[in-house]
């Protein structure tokens, strides 16, 4: 069997054995350790060695070693005990053995890499721990951590008759949100973005709300140096991913290849523009806690420009009209949605994606909550007219087959039309046989006749090209890099 390993940036936890027990009683017996524990008693290899026996061997305990990265010097323990399978509890402990190791940081980040694994890989839902209230850096590494403080003990006694002040701290399973980001042009607008998202899921925790966070970054090959941008981003932060598109594939395309890399249990997709206010996604988040499986902002007062705001008003009536969009509700770019929601929407490959229509395919249970909305800092949208009539026949030929319907219905109205112009003549002429024909009444009724059946047909062409196309597999999107991947 593979040896599991869990690698961090700084340590490396690999499982303790057997032959990890001299140190296990060496640091056990550190003053400094010893301290930090309620059971003072000399440890002692025989107890060790009994402990792996009865606790670790049988799956009563899981513990690990806790290793520096650059040279695997063991420096420290961590382990949960009392595991409980049927509640999914376990208790976490951590003791860094050898002194020089104190004040690096590897109690934080083994904190984070073993709650992980807990979490994922063991099946857990909460971890609690004790912590006395005068060990302040572990305290405050705990909280680092996500533990949060429950009650305070008073007056515990130690086994050598010492009484101290414990806290009793738990952290249950985070809830993990997937920030998508289309970018384009936004090289001088992202860091404010990526900023603004870390300190809103900061909020959120210091809220007593149990949220991670991790931020897709999908690069619609952009002109600028956008993608640089990104690849910073990624060199600084794990929880950032970079994914840069071979081509322009447009907004909804990118959004589709950024769902390809999720893996948050809540995806919230904004713009890279700063309009969308990242520091209110905690609005969106309550409403999916409410019940709902997505929930879009709606601006009481948009900041878009004269032309982008009757484009977004078409949007919504066509979405309406074609779609089935109920009529209170209000669509955007800014949204969040379940995780079940973007695995249906992953599962269309064809290559004309409309993520409203997947989403009104997916679901019923779609709500709105108010947020405002910015004025544009730098730059214009890249949405132009002809952007904008793209995505609007990519709404109503891909999930509806309501204009090839009113096309019908416009050629029955022209036939009954010119089948009652044709009694209308016959009975004219019978009333008044000096009545003459005319050229231009007759020029104008093909006209308009023939410029309908050229627009019919133009429209029933354009169903059939997207079949074609689809057919013959085109692309939604081609990734040509993926950075922080870790799959």
């Amino acid at each position: 069997m593979q040896e599991i390993r869990i690698t961090g940036e700084k340590v490396v936890l690999r499982p303790m054995g057997y032959e990890d027990t001299d140190l296990i009683v060496k640091w056990r017996n550190n003053e400094r350790v010893r301290g930090n524990f309620i059971y003072r008693e000399t440890f002692t290899a025989k107890g060790h060695e009994n402990w792996i026996k009865t606790m670790v061997a049988t799956g009563r305990v899981v513990q690990f070693i806790i290793c520096e990265k650059k040279d695997m010097r063991p420096v420290g323990s961590v382990y949960f005990r009392d595991i409980d399978r049927i509640k999914k509890e376990a208790e976490y402990g951590i003791f860094l053995g050898e002194d020089d190791a104190a004040g690096k940081g590897y109690g934080t980040e083994t904190a984070r890499l073993a709650c992980d694994y807990a979490f994922e890989k063991m099946g857990l839902k909460k971890l609690v721990l004790r912590v006395f209230t005068d060990n302040e850096a572990a305290v405050k590494s705990y909280r680092n951590a996500g533990f949060a403080e429950e009650s305070l003990l008073k007056d515990v006694v130690c086994s050598d008759g010492e009484k101290k002040d414990m806290l009793f701290m738990s952290k249950g399973k985070e809830t993990l949100v997937s920030f998508v980001i289309p970018c384009y042009r936004s090289e001088l607008t992202l860091p404010k973005v990526v900023k603004e998202i870390r300190e809103s899921v900061q909020n959120l925790r210091q809220q007593g709300k149990n949220y991670d966070y991790e931020i897709i970054l999908v690069n619609d090959c952009s002109p600028d140096d956008t993608f640089s941008v990104i690849k910073d981003f990624c060199m600084e932060d794990r929880k950032i991913k970079g994914v840069n598109l071979s081509k322009n594939f447009g907004q909804h395309a990118a959004l589709m290849a950024g769902f390809h890399q999720v893996k948050g249990d809540i995806v919230i997709c904004l713009d890279d523009d700063g309009q969308t206010p990242a520091d209110e996604a905690g609005k969106l988040l309550e409403g999916i806690e409410k019940g709902s499986d997505v929930v879009y902002a709606k601006y009481e007062h948009k900041k878009h420009s004269v032309f982008r705001n009757f484009g977004s008003k078409v949007n919504e009536e066509m979405a309406r009209i074609m779609l089935g969009k109920p009529k209170n509700l209000y669509v955007s770019s800014y949204f969040a949605a379940k995780r079940f929601v973007v695995e249906e929407m992953k599962k269309y490959t064809n290559a004309y994606p409309y993520v409203i229509g997947l989403v009104l395919r997916t679901t019923k249970r779609i709500s709105n909550v108010t947020v405002c909305h910015r004025e544009r800092e730098i730059g214009t949208s890249g949405y132009t007219f002809g952007k904008l009539i793209g995505l609007w026949f990519n709404g109503f030929t891909a999930f509806s087959v309501k204009p090839l319907r009113l096309a019908t219905l416009v050629g029955c109205a022209c036939s009954a039309m010119g089948f009652i112009y044709g009694i209308y003549t016959v009975i004219k002429k019978l009333v008044n046989p000096n009545v003459p024909m005319g050229f231009s009444s007759l020029m104008a009724a093909i006209v308009f006749l023939g410029g309908m059946t050229m627009v019919m047909l133009g429209l029933v062409g354009e169903y059939i090209g997207r079949m074609y196309i689809s057919m013959n597999n085109a692309p939604q999107f081609v990734i040509r890099e993926t950075i922080n991947d870790e799959e």
